[in-house]
């Protein structure tokens, strides 16, 4: 159930369902309605590739949570965790562990880094099942870490978990809630993150990566051109807030 609601929202679905629909009933001539349905195919698509809405949606949830700071990191226990939730790989072998880590996992893992190098004797949990691939995320984080200079002994790995829920769920049945925690995943996820978290019984602190939306000093002079990485925000962003609904009413 869950993923056919995840399929019939995707941005593209829902364009070609408008599309597909409106030139249905034009065809069997229901021209009105048919119109109706193919101006909305093209409203949709104008609104789905241009910067307004899918910005407008990305910022809600990554404005949410910033970016945890060097003098919040310096005043955190020497004994904390610091769990990085999986992200996306690949088992391809001719790659090293690190070309194997999706872009987002990699990001998540290098935040995950610069906090555990900040803080000496805190405790880097790797976390990501298999998946489809032979090798689980966690495994492939680990060796990922080993070679950025990591010591094994202060890693740990939880690969079972295959979602949020899961991965807060394993976290403290492995490792208690006696420590202070610190979440690292995308800024997108990390509203839905922190609410699975909790419900598990922690209160993690949120330490997001993996920004979408970033504000330098250059601008452009073409930023409201229409673009294809737009629609993947959309998606993004459907696929959270949808997440976090359906997590509310208990699914998983």
């Amino acid at each position: 159930m869950r993923d056919f609601v995840s399929l019939m929202i995707n941005p593209v679905v829902i364009l070609y369902l408008l599309l597909l629909t409106g030139i249905s009933l034009y065809l069997l001539k229901q021209k009105r309605p048919g119109r109706i349905f193919i101006v909305s195919a093209g409203l949709w698509f104008f609104f789905i590739t241009t910067p307004f809405l899918p910005k407008f949606m990305i910022k809600s949830l990554e404005n949410k949570y910033s970016q945890i700071s060097d003098s919040s990191i310096n005043n955190l226990s020497h004994s904390c965790d610091i769990i990085v939730l999986g992200g996306g790989h690949t088992d391809d072998k001719n790659l090293s562990p690190n070309n194997q880590l999706s872009l987002n996992a990699l990001s998540r893992l290098v935040e995950g880094i610069r906090i555990h190098k900040k803080i000496p004797g805190s405790r880097l949990i790797l976390s990501g099942y298999r998946g489809r691939s032979e090798l689980p995320q966690a495994l492939v984080l680990f060796r990922t870490a080993l070679t950025l200079g990591i010591d094994s002994t202060s890693m740990a790995m939880q690969s079972m978990p295959s979602n949020t829920r899961m991965e807060a769920a394993e976290y403290v049945k492995i490792f208690g809630t006696n420590k202070t925690l610190i979440l690292v995943t995308s800024a997108v996820h990390m509203p839905r993150a922190i609410m699975l978290f909790r419900n598990a019984g922690t209160d993690p602190i949120a330490a997001p990566a993996d920004f979408m939306l970033k504000y330098g000093s250059q601008k452009s002079d073409f930023s409201w051109k229409p673009s294809a990485g737009y629609i993947h925000m959309i998606e993004v962003s459907f696929h959270e807030y949808f997440g976090k609904i359906w997590s509310q009413l208990g699914g998983y």
